[in-house]
């Protein structure tokens, strides 16, 4: 299973790609007087382009080994194909914010990580090992705080995920429904229609299925939403317009 879904992030990745868009463990540290109830945008195509280069060209081993040095928003996503949580670094690559790039980390001390959404600094080695969910990332980070987010409050923060951090996720939502069951969980997408909300950038990439009391958007509006997981989909939905994404 953990190929497959190796598999399906990499097929998502090239979807995006083709739309034209040491330490032995972590140690985060924080600035006290930098903090935000903003989540910042990280704009960066040179990391585009070496994050397609090491995926979409296999360069991987060329890296093995290397320095890596990353600036981007700090989260991450629950895999329940093989029940562990999983770390990243993430930005966009231009100001569509339509393609994006995302590095996971090898966490082994889970004590001291920022908040997901937190702008942060990562040094670390770039590393192949089938352990990583596309069989590559980078070990012992060192991560450093640069401005500090307070996070969304939900069991699954999606607001805090890339876009194609967020459809992984989504993925496993609907395939381990019993998993995340009463779950809170916050996103983003676009309205397809009155019940159900879609990718935000990508057509027949994934939907859901929202429920509640609220006041439907125009179809194709671009959106926040709040909720509780329940059979798969997001019931008891809030709806805002997107500010961010």
């Amino acid at each position: 299973m953990k190929k497959m879904v190796a598999i399906l992030l990499s097929a998502v990745l090239v979807a995006a790609a083709f739309s034209g868009c040491s330490k032995s463990e972590s140690d985060s540290s924080e600035k006290e007087s930098s903090n935000s109830k903003v989540m910042q945008t990280v704009l960066n195509t040179a990391e585009y382009t070496l994050y397609q280069n090491i995926f979409y060209n296999d360069t991987k081993g060329d890296y093995d080994g290397k320095a890596a040095s990353k600036e981007g928003v700090f989260t991450s996503i629950y895999d329940a194909y093989n029940s562990r949580e999983r770390y990243y670094v993430w930005g966009y690559n231009d100001q569509t914010k339509c393609c994006d790039w995302q590095w996971e980390l090898e966490i082994t001390d889970t004590k001291k990580l920022p908040n997901n959404g937190s702008l942060v600094k990562v040094e670390g080695t770039y590393g192949v090992n089938d352990d990583g969910l596309d069989g590559f990332w980078i070990v012992s980070p060192e991560i450093t705080v640069e401005q500090k987010y307070p996070g969304n409050g939900a069991d699954v923060d999606m607001k805090t995920m890339s876009n194609t951090l967020e459809r992984v996720q989504v993925y496993n939502i609907i395939n381990f429904p019993e998993i995340f069951e009463g779950k809170s969980v916050c996103g983003y997408g676009r309205v397809l229609d009155a019940s159900t909300l879609e990718d935000a950038y990508y057509d027949n990439s994934w939907t859901i299925p929202i429920s509640g009391d609220f006041e439907v958007p125009a179809f194709g509006t671009l959106v926040e939403i709040e909720g509780e997981i329940k059979n798969g989909g997001i019931a008891d939905c809030k709806i805002s317009e997107n500010t961010i994404y």
